[in-house]
């Protein structure tokens, strides 16, 4: 299975389904509510919330959407928490940009519609050819990639025989018995 390697190697699903648990423990504490309570306003039985927290039950999609609105966070939050990889090429950056997506998030739609028009002029178009070539190449390296894994896994599943050797076809070398 292929994984793309975050800024501490490869985390496992463990390891990220431990961190949103974390994330959701934390913004809870925020709010002051105990588990109980809060599980009552989500509408669960305090057993089926401590789940969450404690990461013994997994969070559906649809259920981090209820949470956040519960909770007040941004779902990029969460996921930011679990997998900062996916928002920069290094922490610092990954908090940055999920940081300046909070503050816009809160800013009235018209100065939202302005700061699209800065940010565009700001883009020069070279500058978008050369992300554009740079994420077709990385496209083209992690699909390398791919095929290079399809074809490790087409050799161990060949149930040990070497390489080129097709099924069936016995080897030259016989152990026969020999008369001492």
């Amino acid at each position: 299975m292929y994984r793309k390697e975050g800024f501490d190697g490869i985390v496992s699903f463990g390891e990220i389904d431990a961190k949103l648990s974390a994330f959701l423990l934390d913004e809870r504490a925020k709010t002051g509510l105990t588990q109980s309570d809060f599980a009552t306003l989500a509408g669960l039985a305090r057993v089926v919330y401590s789940r969450y927290e404690l990461n013994i039950s997994r969070l559906t999609v649809s259920r981090m959407i209820h949470l956040s609105e519960l909770l007040g966070f941004l779902p990029m939050q969460m996921i930011h928490a679990a997998a900062p990889h996916l928002y920069g090429k290094n922490p610092e950056e990954a908090d940055d940009r999920v940081e300046l997506f909070r503050l816009i998030h809160d800013l009235p739609h018209d100065t939202i519609r302005s700061l699209i028009g800065i940010v565009g002029q700001l883009t020069p178009k070279d500058v978008l050819e050369a992300r554009q070539k740079a994420e077709a190449e990385a496209e083209a390296k992690a699909e390398a990639e791919r095929q290079r894994l399809t074809r490790k896994a087409a050799r161990v599943s060949r149930k040990g025989r070497p390489p080129g050797r097709p099924p069936g076809r016995k080897s030259s070398k016989v152990d026969t018995p020999t008369d001492d």
